[in-house]
């Protein structure tokens, strides 16, 4: 695995490995969810390695369906450069100067691949990213997994180096999936939940989590 995030991909990949992340648990949780104080990139046989990402903040999504709001997932954000996180509106450029980015995604409900695909798409195109190649990638690949099922967990991973982002994907069956992209395709998936929110469930989670958990 440590060899494979140095590696340059061309091409979507799909691999069947041990689970992209460790987690060290914390002492809170949100709707039932252990909030983790740390995420460790692990090796193809599942070890933890020395790349360490701290919590950065966690929230909960809610969205509002006809006329009732559900809570759909817990988000956890975590980042090698914890020191240097904004928690003001600086929060999204903040994480430029991150190496390593990670997402723990933990469902509250089921939701289909397609469907959670298309809400993140709006909220990327809230932030100016519609038709971005490099987006549609993503998402297409997103919409492609397995459903998002309730009581299990996705990861979004971004590692940066040589001017590239590596992006792994590990769905809640726990199949990994991974493409290179630009320098700037970490922003770009940030701003999902950092940049400007698509609608009233996407603000008070970005307000959550500029919040420090520990």
């Amino acid at each position: 695995m440590k060899a494979l995030l140095f590696s340059v991909v061309l091409a979507s990949t799909v691999f069947a490995q041990a689970a992209l992340l460790s987690y060290e648990p914390g002492k809170y949780k949100y709707d039932g969810v252990v909030l983790n104080m740390t995420a460790a990139i692990n090796d193809a046989k599942g070890a933890p390695t020395p790349m360490k990402m701290d919590l950065l903040g966690a929230g909960i999504r809610s969205k509002t369906v006809l006329v009732a709001t559900v809570k759909v997932y817990v988000l956890q954000l975590f980042a090698d450069n914890k020191a240097g996180f904004s928690r003001d509106a600086n929060a999204l450029a903040s994480l430029n100067s991150s190496t390593r980015v990670a997402l723990k995604i933990d469902m509250l409900r089921t939701v289909s691949a397609d469907s959670l695909a298309s809400s993140l798409r709006d909220a990327a195109e809230a932030n100016g990213y519609e038709g971005d190649a490099e987006m549609a990638n993503l998402l297409t690949l997103m919409s492609k997994s397995a459903e998002a099922t309730q009581g299990k967990a996705l990861t979004l991973l971004m590692v940066k180096k040589d001017g590239k982002t590596s992006v792994y994907y590990e769905d809640t069956k726990g199949a990994m999936q991974s493409f290179v992209g630009s320098n700037e395709l970490s922003t770009k998936i940030l701003s999902i939940w950092l940049g400007k929110p698509a609608d009233d469930g996407l603000a008070a989670l970005r307000t959550t989590l500029l919040k420090p958990v520990y």
